[in-house]
């Protein structure tokens, strides 16, 4: 059955004289619990079809994470089972034979063990994972704070810990790494802790290792058994503790762990950096990735931004940061391993030469103090909102405002106070707070250099189809689970556009071109990214009074795997673009670094959209055939809404009834070149609102090229 996206392949005559089909009809709607989009009918593309068993992978489970690894983690105590919803596994015993738990809400050890180190699910390549002890426990505490407050209290009024306890009683600073040392930095009332852990593997104990600094006041320490007060001192202490007494134990210079060590990871690895075809009006790089390594590294890519020597740091969904240096004269990318164990980090940001990531639950600054190419110090920049485990609750994307606050979304979670919305760090970390709610599971954001905040959300319950908003302070986007509202909405905030599966089954982010003339008609544009189709679109934005509407046309490229994000390059001007697979993707690889460049060919794709009374304009790249553009034939237009509901997705519904399933198809009554590149459209009856609208094209070129193609967009207002 011929869908509407079929008008890209007609030839001219066929396009004239056929007439659109309505889409076909979706199946029935799923649990309202169920992350998985539902599959295509028809001819669906076999990765639409993919179910949970198809996405099993035990690769995680052998890849080397580093000497801490940063997590959800469940443990036992007793027949009871307890979440450390962020959680520090360190990595102890000469092969990693044993690990302890810090939880970075609580500053508790909460749990250690020896006889191994973690067992990782399979579960969607290892990315619906919460760690469990591997081995046998040495000791476990129930989630609680690790220290008293400052009037010997325990009970900080919560009961669960999704957030940090407030940072006047206790705060995570950061982590040090010194070779395979892991060493744990924070803060109860006014006095620096310092800490680590050892086994000793022969009599199956973990010692904890402290650096207590000066206190006033008492400090008591939580214990598997009764609680451990350190009087005052004006001096700091150093001390062993197993499980709930002091030891006497050799306890070395802690501070010494605070400067950086050897190096982990050895000497770059190199690939190749492989040219794309100029033949059409971009070519797409690929700066190859070392899939084998010796690390047994997954490269499911996230994220991607330059050092200021022109370096790439590129983030990896299973906690990694890459740095890569091409090599142009010699077509070769070197790989430096930089950081390991995040969680889940999903955006990246470089500021003032630091790099930044968004790890599920914090956001982590990089330090990389000798210099090897390797992070020695990780630091907590704020970590303040919730994170309660969700097995697809990830924190996605991480853009700056022209201020230099940072945005992201906080996806799932949505029994938490913090989930589903779009949180505000400031500038300094000092606060996040929510900027905007009701989301679903997006991982696409964008802002423009003037501060225009973009995003994109996933078909789904309360997502009749994929979104791309404009956000505002205060706004809700849908999603009825996350509103944050004491009374619920009964609306909300309208897209920029929405976009049907055929088209995006699941967004990525906005990036707005530089504006720069390498880019000619490109130039100051935001471009669009499809996780699900691994492609890019340009953004077209109709600024209406306060209204803002908008909508999408392909560019011609295809990229390795699902297309998240890009950045330029300030240098060589390149966009850059990372993907990554997961599921129902097309996907052809794990994940790619891959690099867009103009090649200087012609470039047919509209640049601007413009709803007016009568029709609609399109103004594209490059002049257009008068004769062409003036034959009424060579159009095709039909709109249709969708339903707002806790069902997943929404089918078809005429605009003309919205009782009747299906789509409205709307005559073109004329067309007319208004100048060299801009067509004026006219409907049969005018514009009118609707909630997703296709206007198909077969043109030609001034040079006699075609010109075809399709834009997809939403109508609110008619303009003038």
């Amino acid at each position: 059955m011929r869908t509407l996206l079929s008008f890209l392949l007609l030839p001219l005559a066929s396009f004239a004289a056929d007439p659109p089909k309505p889409a076909p009809p979706l199946v029935a709607p799923i649990n309202i619990d169920d992350w998985t989009p539902r599959p295509a009918i028809g001819k669906g593309e076999p990765y639409e079809r993919m179910k949970d068993p198809e996405w099993d992978d035990k690769r995680f489970q052998l890849t080397d994470t580093g000497p801490v690894l940063n997590c959800s983690f469940r443990y036992p105590v007793g027949k009871n089972q307890f979440m450390a919803y962020k959680a520090s596994i360190l990595k102890l015993g000469p092969k990693g034979e044993a690990g302890i738990a810090f939880d970075r809400n609580t500053m508790s050890m909460v749990a250690a063990w020896t006889g191994g180190f973690v067992n990782i699910s399979e579960r969607r390549f290892g990315l619906l994972n919460t760690p469990t002890p591997k081995g046998q426990i040495a000791f476990a505490v129930p989630v609680g704070p690790g220290w008293a407050d400052a009037n010997g209290k325990w009970d900080a009024g919560l009961q669960r810990f999704t957030a940090p306890i407030p940072a006047t009683w206790a705060k995570y600073r950061g982590t040090y790494l010194h070779g395979e040392h892991v060493l744990l930095k924070y803060t109860v009332g006014e006095t620096e802790i310092l800490e680590t852990a050892w086994a000793e593997i022969g009599e199956k104990q973990i010692v904890r290792c402290l650096k207590v600094g000066a206190s006033k006041v008492p400090l008591t320490l939580q214990t598997t058994g009764k609680p451990l007060t350190l009087p005052p001192s004006d001096q700091p202490r150093r001390i062993a503790v197993v499980n709930d007494r002091i030891v006497n134990r050799f306890i070395p210079s802690l501070d010494g762990y605070t400067k950086p060590g050897p190096a982990r990871w050895g000497k770059p690895l190199v690939t190749k950096l492989v040219r794309g075809s100029a033949d059409g009006p971009f070519a797409i790089d690929t700066l190859t990735i070392p899939y084998d390594n010796p690390f047994k590294a997954l490269f499911f890519c996230t994220a991607v931004d330059f050092l200021a020597d022109g370096r790439i740091a590129m983030s990896t969904a299973h906690g990694d940061v890459w740095l890569v240096r091409v090599d142009e004269a010699k077509d070769e990318c070197h790989w430096q391993r930089f950081a390991t164990g995040l969680y889940q980090p999903l955006g990246l940001k470089v500021i003032d030469g630091k790099i930044l990531v968004l790890e599920r639950g914090q956001l982590t600054r990089l330090h990389d103090n000798n210099d090897d190419g390797e992070a020695d110090y990780y630091e907590c920049v704020n970590n303040d909102w919730h994170c309660s485990g969700g097995e697809h609750s990830y924190d996605t994307s991480l853009e700056t405002d022209p201020q230099g606050n940072f945005y992201f979304h906080k996806t799932g979670d949505t029994d938490t106070p913090t989930g589903g919305t779009l949180i505000r760090i400031l500038k300094d970390g000092s606060k996040a707070e929510v900027f905007c709610t009701g989301f679903r599971h997006p991982i696409g954001l964008g802002i423009s250099p003037t501060g225009i905040i973009t995003g994109a959300d996933q078909e789904g319950n309360w997502m009749p189809a994929t979104r791309i908003d404009q956000y505002k302070s205060g706004g809700f986007y849908g999603d009825m689970r996350a509103h944050h509202r004491a009374t619920p909405p009964n609306t909300y905030d309208e897209p920029l556009c929405w976009l049907p599966r055929e088209v995006d089954n699941s967004a990525g982010c906005q990036v707005w071109v530089p504006n720069d003339e390498r880019w000619g008609a490109l130039a100051g544009l935001p471009l669009h990214f499809s996780y699900g189709r691994c492609k890019a679109y340009v953004l077209l934005r109709q600024e209406i009074g306060d209204i803002v509407q908008g909508g999408v046309a392909e560019l011609p490229v295809r990229f390795l795997s699902g297309s998240r994000t890009g950045r330029f390059h300030p240098k060589d001007g390149s966009l850059y673009v990372v993907g990554l697979n997961g599921w129902q993707t097309a996907a052809k690889a794990d994940g790619s670094l891959q690099r867009m460049r103009l090649t200087g060919k012609p470039l047919d794709v509209p640049v601007k959209m413009e709803v007016v009374p009568e029709g609609v304009k399109l103004t594209f790249s490059r002049e257009l055939d008068a004769k062409a553009v003036a034959n009424p034939a060579n159009y095709r237009a039909a709109w249709w809404g969708y339903r707002w509901s806790g069902e997943y997705g929404s089918k078809r519904w005429k605009v003309s009834d919205p009782k009747v399933e299906g789509q409205d198809d709307v005559p073109v009554e004329s067309a007319e070149r208004i100048d060299g590149k801009t067509v004026f459209v006219k409907l049969k009856g005018g514009s009118k609102p609707a909630m997703s609208v296709q206007l198909g094209y077969n043109l030609l070129a001034a040079d006699g090229k075609p010109v075809v193609g399709s834009t997809f967009f939403t109508i609110h207002a008619t303009g003038k």
